[in-house]
């Protein structure tokens, strides 16, 4: 009998973002003295998302789950370069996502993605709240038989 050649797959390195190492990626096993920082992110954790236009990304606020496979949840998040508020998720500009797990020993090489979070966070909320406030009184107003109205600015 012949014997079969070995084949070898060609394992592709998965871009990060900077300053994000490999071993960032895994969850710490129980046994690790490392553990997870749980104040940071959901459940001590970063998800980032690299798009097209807007390159690294963290995501900040869920907005809406997505419903079709391949597609990514529509979120609210900010930039990695500049700190910006964005809206992404839900179409193909969305290349790749990362879930950063933020172990203690890695807290102060990580610390400038956590300030843009908990930065990031604060602006989303705000923005989900004048924009959830504008529709109760749009509602409120045509309830009365207003056609037209100004917005509490």
């Amino acid at each position: 009998m012949a014997k079969k050649a070995k084949t070898t797959t060609k394992k592709t390195v998965q871009e990060l973002p900077p300053l994000v190492v490999a071993a960032d990626l895994k969850y710490p096993d129980y046994k690790s003295k490392d553990q997870v920082a749980r104040d940071v992110g959901d459940y001590g954790s970063l998800q980032f998302y690299k798009t097209v236009g807007f390159g690294w990304c963290i995501a900040t606020l869920l907005i809406a789950r997505s419903r079709r496979t391949g597609t990514t949840d529509r979120t609210y998040a900010t930039r990695c370069s500049d700190g910006a508020s964005v809206r992404i998720g839900r179409g193909p500009h969305v290349e790749s996502e990362v879930r950063v797990y933020v172990r203690k020993s890695r807290v102060k090489a990580l610390q400038k993605y956590i300030d843009q979070y908990n930065s990031g966070a604060i602006t989303a909320n705000t923005t989900r709240d004048r924009i959830s406030s504008r529709r109760a009184q749009g509602s409120l107003e045509r309830a009365a038989g207003n056609r037209w109205w100004r917005w509490d600015v």
